[in-house]
């Protein structure tokens, strides 16, 4: 009988001893959600960190990104500079190639083929061994613009160093340098001569100061694919019926190159 009255007290401490493994669980659990709960602002605000570095790191990108375009933009400009600044220090000036001499018309006549030319036999001074050439034949195109008898006998300024070329059939020996005038449409209106200062003989050099001198050799013959004389030409004027190129005017030992009959134009 004591175990029968025991018996139900076994089962009561069991069933304590099971409430309180119950009762300890539920307190287990109740700890762990506590512990989780206090853990969670941990865990956002662990979780806000990176997005606050991300947004920094950010920045940072943005502010490297918008700094490289800074220098890249500068780079652009400074070669854009230089890039303008490249064709004045390497513009080779091409006009000591040119060999622009006096030379005296001997003779005109209308070239057979063409009623605009005319065949001009023009003394340049060409020497062999120390003795005078023959005068060159040369084909200008200035029929409508000078009169034959105001070109025969006068003193010009001759490229000598042309390469020969035919015209309709005549081969010509160099050109003569001209100034043109122009209408507002570009289109040749007036052609004059450009005549050296009196007492200029033929052969005299044509030099121009600061580009070329006496000294100054030209060469054997101007090269067309080279276009010296294209690149030289556009920097020709006649300003105040003075020849200039550059600035710095045509001249002889006798003086200053000139066109009587034009005083601002082109020169060709």
């Amino acid at each position: 009988m004591l175990f029968k009255e025991r018996a139900p007290h076994a089962d009561r401490s069991e069933d304590d001893n099971g409430r309180s493994k119950q009762d300890q669980q539920q307190h287990s659990k109740e700890e762990s959600s506590t512990t989780q709960n206090q853990s969670s602002p941990t865990t956002n605000s662990t979780t806000a960190s990176p997005s606050l570095a991300s947004m920094l790191l950010n920045q940072s990108s943005g502010d490297a990104s918008e700094l490289r375009k800074d220098n890249k933009v500068a780079q652009q400009q400074q070669q854009q500079q230089q890039s303008k600044a490249a064709p004045a220090q390497g513009d080779e000036d091409h006009i000591s190639k040119l060999d622009i001499r006096v030379g005296i018309v001997r003779s005109v006549t209308a070239h057979p083929d063409a009623e605009s030319l005319y065949i001009e036999q023009v003394d340049v001074g060409d020497k062999d061994n120390g003795e005078a050439k023959e005068p060159r034949t040369i084909v200008s195109g200035l029929v409508r613009h000078v009169p034959k008898e105001y070109l025969e006998g006068r003193a010009v300024i001759v490229v000598g160093n042309m390469k020969p070329s035919k015209l309709r059939g005549v081969m010509s020996q160099g050109m003569l340098l001209c100034a043109m005038e122009q209408d507002e449409k570009g289109e040749v209106i007036k052609v004059g001569l450009l005549e050296p200062a009196e007492g200029s003989q033929a052969g005299d050099k044509v030099t121009i100061e600061g580009f070329t001198d006496l000294e100054t050799v030209p060469a054997a013959v101007l090269t067309p694919k080279k276009k010296w004389f294209e690149k030289s030409r556009i920097h020709f004027s006649v300003q105040d019926g003075v020849a200039y190129y550059k600035g710095s005017p045509f001249r002889t030992v006798q003086g200053l190159v000139r066109c009587k009959s034009i005083s601002m134009g082109e020169i060709s």
